[in-house]
Protein backbone atom coordinates (compact mmCIF):
# COMPACT_ATOMS: atom_id res chain seq x y z
CA UNK A 1 0.00 0.00 0.00
CA UNK A 2 1.58 3.67 -0.70
CA UNK A 3 2.34 5.80 1.76
CA UNK A 4 0.05 8.92 1.25
CA UNK A 5 2.03 12.20 0.61
CA UNK A 6 1.13 15.05 1.69
CA UNK A 7 0.56 17.59 -1.30
CA UNK A 8 1.51 21.43 -0.92
CA UNK A 9 -1.19 23.14 -2.16
CA UNK A 10 -0.38 26.55 -3.65
CA UNK A 11 -2.64 29.62 -3.52
CA UNK A 12 -2.43 33.71 -3.94
CA UNK A 13 -2.96 35.43 -0.83
CA UNK A 14 -3.33 39.52 -1.17
CA UNK A 15 -1.85 41.05 2.16
CA UNK A 16 -1.15 45.06 2.96
CA UNK A 17 2.59 45.55 2.15
CA UNK A 18 3.28 46.41 5.59
CA UNK A 19 2.49 43.07 6.57
CA UNK A 20 4.46 41.85 3.69
CA UNK A 21 7.74 44.08 4.91
CA UNK A 22 7.20 42.43 8.66
CA UNK A 23 7.49 39.17 7.19
CA UNK A 24 10.01 39.39 5.20
CA UNK A 25 12.38 41.36 8.09
CA UNK A 26 11.30 38.12 10.26
CA UNK A 27 12.32 35.33 7.37
CA UNK A 28 15.99 37.09 7.79
CA UNK A 29 15.89 36.88 11.42
CA UNK A 30 15.22 34.20 11.45
CA UNK A 31 17.07 33.06 8.51
CA UNK A 32 14.79 31.11 6.56
CA UNK A 33 12.74 31.66 3.40
CA UNK A 34 9.68 33.73 3.31
CA UNK A 35 7.37 31.13 2.70
CA UNK A 36 8.68 29.14 5.26
CA UNK A 37 8.50 32.40 8.00
CA UNK A 38 5.17 32.73 6.76
CA UNK A 39 4.13 28.72 7.23
CA UNK A 40 5.18 28.92 10.68
CA UNK A 41 3.08 31.82 11.70
CA UNK A 42 0.41 30.38 10.54
CA UNK A 43 0.70 27.00 12.01
CA UNK A 44 1.93 28.88 15.49
CA UNK A 45 -1.25 31.39 15.59
CA UNK A 46 -3.53 27.71 15.76
CA UNK A 47 -1.48 26.25 18.48
CA UNK A 48 -1.83 29.53 20.21
CA UNK A 49 -5.74 29.51 20.01
CA UNK A 50 -5.71 26.64 21.43
CA UNK A 51 -3.94 27.70 24.15
CA UNK A 52 -5.56 30.57 24.41
CA UNK A 53 -8.94 28.17 25.07
CA UNK A 54 -7.21 26.46 27.62
CA UNK A 55 -6.03 29.24 29.67
CA UNK A 56 -9.78 30.66 29.31
CA UNK A 57 -10.76 27.57 30.60
CA UNK A 58 -8.79 26.99 33.71
CA UNK A 59 -9.18 31.03 34.99
CA UNK A 60 -12.88 29.68 34.82
CA UNK A 61 -12.51 26.56 36.44
CA UNK A 62 -10.32 28.57 39.16
CA UNK A 63 -12.76 31.18 39.60
CA UNK A 64 -15.85 29.06 40.04
CA UNK A 65 -14.24 27.21 42.19
CA UNK A 66 -13.22 29.88 44.45
CA UNK A 67 -16.75 30.75 44.48
CA UNK A 68 -17.96 27.60 45.20
CA UNK A 69 -19.75 27.51 48.85
CA UNK A 70 -17.88 25.68 51.33
CA UNK A 71 -18.46 24.26 54.89
CA UNK A 72 -15.93 26.99 56.55
CA UNK A 73 -17.08 29.90 54.06
CA UNK A 74 -21.35 29.08 55.28
CA UNK A 75 -20.02 29.39 58.89
CA UNK A 76 -18.24 32.45 57.98
CA UNK A 77 -20.83 33.99 56.31
CA UNK A 78 -23.42 32.70 59.19
CA UNK A 79 -21.60 34.89 61.82
CA UNK A 80 -21.06 37.46 59.44
CA UNK A 81 -24.79 37.97 59.08
CA UNK A 82 -25.11 37.77 62.61
CA UNK A 83 -23.11 40.41 63.92
CA UNK A 84 -24.16 42.39 60.83
CA UNK A 85 -28.26 42.19 62.02
CA UNK A 86 -26.88 42.80 65.43
CA UNK A 87 -25.10 45.70 64.80
CA UNK A 88 -28.18 47.60 62.82
CA UNK A 89 -30.38 47.83 65.60
CA UNK A 90 -28.01 49.91 67.29
CA UNK A 91 -29.04 53.71 66.41
CA UNK A 92 -25.13 54.11 65.17
CA UNK A 93 -25.79 51.49 62.55
CA UNK A 94 -29.32 50.76 61.62
CA UNK A 95 -28.58 52.10 57.77
CA UNK A 96 -25.71 50.40 57.63
CA UNK A 97 -25.26 48.26 54.40
CA UNK A 98 -22.39 45.95 53.10
CA UNK A 99 -20.82 48.19 50.67
CA UNK A 100 -20.49 50.80 53.79
CA UNK A 101 -18.61 48.01 55.81
CA UNK A 102 -16.52 47.26 53.03
CA UNK A 103 -15.62 50.66 52.95
CA UNK A 104 -15.03 51.17 57.02
CA UNK A 105 -12.67 48.52 56.64
CA UNK A 106 -10.95 49.79 53.66
CA UNK A 107 -11.44 47.46 50.96
CA UNK A 108 -11.66 48.78 47.33
CA UNK A 109 -15.06 47.77 46.50
CA UNK A 110 -18.46 46.56 47.75
CA UNK A 111 -18.39 43.20 45.86
CA UNK A 112 -15.85 40.85 47.41
CA UNK A 113 -17.47 41.76 50.60
CA UNK A 114 -21.17 40.99 49.33
CA UNK A 115 -19.41 37.63 48.23
CA UNK A 116 -18.40 36.87 52.01
CA UNK A 117 -22.55 36.91 52.79
CA UNK A 118 -23.33 34.67 50.32
CA UNK A 119 -20.50 32.54 51.07
CA UNK A 120 -19.41 32.75 47.93
CA UNK A 121 -15.35 33.53 49.59
CA UNK A 122 -13.70 33.19 52.40
CA UNK A 123 -12.25 36.84 53.82
CA UNK A 124 -8.90 37.03 55.08
CA UNK A 125 -8.21 36.65 58.92
CA UNK A 126 -6.66 40.27 58.56
CA UNK A 127 -10.15 41.09 56.77
CA UNK A 128 -12.32 39.11 59.69
CA UNK A 129 -10.25 40.56 62.10
CA UNK A 130 -11.03 44.42 60.82
CA UNK A 131 -14.61 43.56 60.91
CA UNK A 132 -14.63 41.97 64.44
CA UNK A 133 -13.23 45.71 65.25
CA UNK A 134 -15.42 47.84 63.41
CA UNK A 135 -18.68 45.77 65.08
CA UNK A 136 -17.15 45.99 68.44
CA UNK A 137 -17.33 42.12 68.32
CA UNK A 138 -14.99 39.25 69.40
CA UNK A 139 -12.41 38.14 66.77
CA UNK A 140 -12.36 34.72 68.12
CA UNK A 141 -16.18 34.29 67.50
CA UNK A 142 -15.82 35.39 64.46
CA UNK A 143 -12.35 33.74 63.07
CA UNK A 144 -13.66 30.16 64.28
CA UNK A 145 -16.43 30.07 65.99
CA UNK A 146 -14.83 30.01 69.58
CA UNK A 147 -16.15 31.76 72.72
CA UNK A 148 -18.86 33.80 71.95
CA UNK A 149 -19.98 36.72 69.70
CA UNK A 150 -19.54 39.18 71.82
CA UNK A 151 -16.97 40.20 75.24
CA UNK A 152 -17.89 41.10 78.50
CA UNK A 153 -14.42 41.79 80.36
CA UNK A 154 -14.10 41.33 84.15
CA UNK A 155 -12.36 44.64 85.72
CA UNK A 156 -11.61 45.64 88.99
CA UNK A 157 -10.63 49.58 89.79
CA UNK A 158 -7.06 49.63 91.16
CA UNK A 159 -8.97 52.00 94.04
CA UNK A 160 -6.09 54.67 92.88
CA UNK A 161 -7.66 57.70 91.44
CA UNK A 162 -5.04 58.71 89.16
CA UNK A 163 -5.28 55.37 87.77
CA UNK A 164 -8.69 54.64 87.72
CA UNK A 165 -9.56 58.22 85.78
CA UNK A 166 -7.26 57.43 82.68
CA UNK A 167 -8.97 54.10 82.35
CA UNK A 168 -12.08 55.69 82.41
CA UNK A 169 -11.41 58.30 80.68
CA UNK A 170 -8.35 57.22 77.88
CA UNK A 171 -8.55 54.54 75.21
CA UNK A 172 -7.70 51.25 75.95
CA UNK A 173 -4.07 51.11 75.26
CA UNK A 174 -3.80 47.64 74.51
CA UNK A 175 -6.25 47.94 71.44
CA UNK A 176 -4.21 49.19 68.61
CA UNK A 177 -6.81 50.18 66.74
CA UNK A 178 -8.40 52.61 69.58
CA UNK A 179 -5.39 54.89 69.36
CA UNK A 180 -6.72 57.54 67.50
CA UNK A 181 -10.17 57.29 68.74
CA UNK A 182 -11.57 58.71 71.93
CA UNK A 183 -13.72 58.16 74.76
CA UNK A 184 -16.96 60.16 74.15
CA UNK A 185 -19.23 58.52 76.95
CA UNK A 186 -18.58 56.23 79.98
CA UNK A 187 -21.67 54.56 81.18
CA UNK A 188 -22.49 53.25 84.69
CA UNK A 189 -25.07 50.58 84.60
CA UNK A 190 -26.84 49.12 87.74
CA UNK A 191 -28.63 46.54 87.19
CA UNK A 192 -31.69 46.07 89.68
CA UNK A 193 -30.83 41.75 90.56
CA UNK A 194 -30.58 41.81 94.16
CA UNK A 195 -27.37 42.38 94.59
CA UNK A 196 -26.80 45.45 92.51
CA UNK A 197 -23.84 44.38 90.62
CA UNK A 198 -22.24 47.13 88.09
CA UNK A 199 -21.36 47.01 84.65
CA UNK A 200 -19.01 49.77 83.20
CA UNK A 201 -19.67 50.52 79.12
CA UNK A 202 -17.15 52.56 77.36
CA UNK A 203 -18.37 54.04 73.83
CA UNK A 204 -15.44 55.70 71.67
CA UNK A 205 -15.72 58.56 69.12
CA UNK A 206 -15.86 55.42 66.45
CA UNK A 207 -18.33 53.58 68.04
CA UNK A 208 -16.71 51.32 69.54
CA UNK A 209 -17.86 50.02 72.70
CA UNK A 210 -16.12 48.38 75.14
CA UNK A 211 -18.11 46.62 78.11
CA UNK A 212 -16.88 45.22 81.70
CA UNK A 213 -18.29 43.33 84.80
CA UNK A 214 -17.00 44.37 87.52
CA UNK A 215 -17.18 42.59 91.34
CA UNK A 216 -19.16 45.67 92.70
CA UNK A 217 -22.68 46.19 94.22
CA UNK A 218 -24.87 49.02 94.41
CA UNK A 219 -26.29 48.22 97.44
CA UNK A 220 -26.16 46.96 101.04
CA UNK A 221 -25.51 43.51 99.97
CA UNK A 222 -21.87 44.24 100.60
CA UNK A 223 -19.21 42.79 103.36
CA UNK A 224 -16.74 45.21 104.83
CA UNK A 225 -14.23 45.50 102.43
CA UNK A 226 -17.21 45.62 99.69
CA UNK A 227 -18.51 48.60 101.45
CA UNK A 228 -15.22 50.76 101.75
CA UNK A 229 -14.88 49.70 97.79
CA UNK A 230 -18.16 51.58 97.13
CA UNK A 231 -17.32 54.85 99.44
CA UNK A 232 -14.72 54.95 96.76
CA UNK A 233 -16.47 54.45 94.12
CA UNK A 234 -18.75 56.90 95.01
CA UNK A 235 -15.82 58.85 95.74
CA UNK A 236 -14.34 58.35 91.68
CA UNK A 237 -17.73 59.32 90.38
CA UNK A 238 -18.01 62.82 92.20
CA UNK A 239 -14.44 63.45 91.29
CA UNK A 240 -15.19 62.30 87.33
CA UNK A 241 -17.25 65.63 87.56
CA UNK A 242 -14.56 67.38 88.02
CA UNK A 243 -12.98 67.23 84.19
CA UNK A 244 -16.19 68.15 82.91
CA UNK A 245 -14.95 71.72 81.89
CA UNK A 246 -12.15 69.71 80.13
CA UNK A 247 -12.06 70.00 76.55
CA UNK A 248 -13.12 66.60 74.83
CA UNK A 249 -14.15 65.40 78.09
CA UNK A 250 -16.26 62.15 77.98
CA UNK A 251 -19.46 62.26 78.95
CA UNK A 252 -20.60 60.29 82.23
CA UNK A 253 -24.13 58.84 82.41
CA UNK A 254 -26.15 56.50 84.73
CA UNK A 255 -28.79 54.16 84.18
CA UNK A 256 -30.77 51.29 85.95
CA UNK A 257 -31.19 47.77 84.10
CA UNK A 258 -33.27 45.34 84.29
CA UNK A 259 -32.18 41.69 85.43
CA UNK A 260 -33.47 40.36 82.16
CA UNK A 261 -30.85 43.54 80.09
CA UNK A 262 -28.21 42.49 82.61
CA UNK A 263 -28.40 38.49 81.49
CA UNK A 264 -28.21 39.81 77.83
CA UNK A 265 -25.17 41.85 78.35
CA UNK A 266 -23.57 39.13 80.37
CA UNK A 267 -24.48 36.32 77.94
CA UNK A 268 -21.90 38.31 75.48
CA UNK A 269 -24.90 36.60 72.86
CA UNK A 270 -26.54 39.92 72.41
CA UNK A 271 -24.73 43.18 71.16
CA UNK A 272 -24.44 45.29 74.06
CA UNK A 273 -25.00 48.68 72.14
CA UNK A 274 -28.40 48.35 70.82
CA UNK A 275 -29.22 47.36 74.34
CA UNK A 276 -27.78 50.32 76.16
CA UNK A 277 -29.49 52.71 73.40
CA UNK A 278 -32.78 51.90 74.62
CA UNK A 279 -31.62 53.28 78.22
CA UNK A 280 -32.39 56.35 79.57
CA UNK A 281 -30.07 58.28 81.94
CA UNK A 282 -31.43 58.12 85.22
CA UNK A 283 -28.74 60.00 87.76
CA UNK A 284 -28.64 57.81 90.56
CA UNK A 285 -24.68 57.70 90.41
CA UNK A 286 -24.77 61.61 91.47
CA UNK A 287 -27.53 61.34 94.09
CA UNK A 288 -25.98 58.42 95.95
CA UNK A 289 -23.92 60.70 97.89
CA UNK A 290 -25.95 63.96 97.47
CA UNK A 291 -27.99 65.21 100.77
CA UNK A 292 -30.50 67.03 97.42
CA UNK A 293 -33.02 66.39 97.00
CA UNK A 294 -34.34 66.19 100.33
CA UNK A 295 -36.43 63.40 99.97
CA UNK A 296 -37.63 59.66 99.44
CA UNK A 297 -35.66 58.27 95.86
CA UNK A 298 -36.63 54.65 96.92
CA UNK A 299 -39.66 54.51 93.98
CA UNK A 300 -37.45 56.54 91.29
CA UNK A 301 -34.21 53.94 91.98
CA UNK A 302 -34.46 50.82 93.81
CA UNK A 303 -35.61 49.99 97.16
CA UNK A 304 -32.62 50.84 100.06
CA UNK A 305 -31.37 53.15 97.99
CA UNK A 306 -32.58 56.00 100.80
CA UNK A 307 -30.90 53.56 103.89
CA UNK A 308 -27.67 53.08 101.54
CA UNK A 309 -27.69 56.85 100.34
CA UNK A 310 -28.18 58.21 104.11
CA UNK A 311 -25.40 55.74 105.28
CA UNK A 312 -22.82 56.63 102.31
CA UNK A 313 -23.26 60.77 102.98
CA UNK A 314 -22.77 60.20 106.62
CA UNK A 315 -19.57 58.30 106.20
CA UNK A 316 -18.25 60.60 102.95
CA UNK A 317 -18.98 63.69 105.41
CA UNK A 318 -16.41 61.91 108.48
CA UNK A 319 -13.76 60.80 106.53
CA UNK A 320 -11.18 63.33 106.01
CA UNK A 321 -9.21 61.87 103.14
CA UNK A 322 -12.59 62.13 101.34
CA UNK A 323 -13.24 65.59 101.90
CA UNK A 324 -10.21 67.05 100.92
CA UNK A 325 -10.42 65.28 97.26
CA UNK A 326 -14.20 66.82 97.29
CA UNK A 327 -13.25 70.29 98.46
CA UNK A 328 -9.97 70.84 95.87
CA UNK A 329 -11.08 72.93 93.35
CA UNK A 330 -7.80 72.10 91.45
CA UNK A 331 -8.18 68.69 91.31
CA UNK A 332 -8.48 68.19 87.71
CA UNK A 333 -5.13 70.57 87.22
CA UNK A 334 -3.01 68.42 89.95
CA UNK A 335 -4.13 65.59 87.59
CA UNK A 336 -4.19 66.90 84.39
CA UNK A 337 -5.79 64.08 81.26
CA UNK A 338 -5.69 64.86 77.64
CA UNK A 339 -8.86 63.91 76.15
CA UNK A 340 -8.84 64.08 72.18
Amino acid sequence: MESMKKKDIQFNLRIPEDLKLKIDEAAKINQRSINAETMSRLYDSFVMDNNIHLEAAKVIENFLQARTPTQRKKDVAERLTFLFNQIKKSKYFDQLTIAELAYKIDENSADSAESWFRAEMEPTFNQLERIADFLSANSNWLLFGKERPFKVESFRFDENLDKDLRWLLTPNPEKAFLKNQSVREVKFLRSLNAEGSLIVAKLYSNHYVECFQTPYHISDVTGVGGYNSLLYLCLLFKTLKKYHGSYHHPNIYSYLISEEVTKKIWSEEAHPLPLIDQLHQIPWMDDLTDKLPNRSLDEFYWKGFDLLRSRLIKDFNEKEYIQKILKDSEFHIKHPMTFY
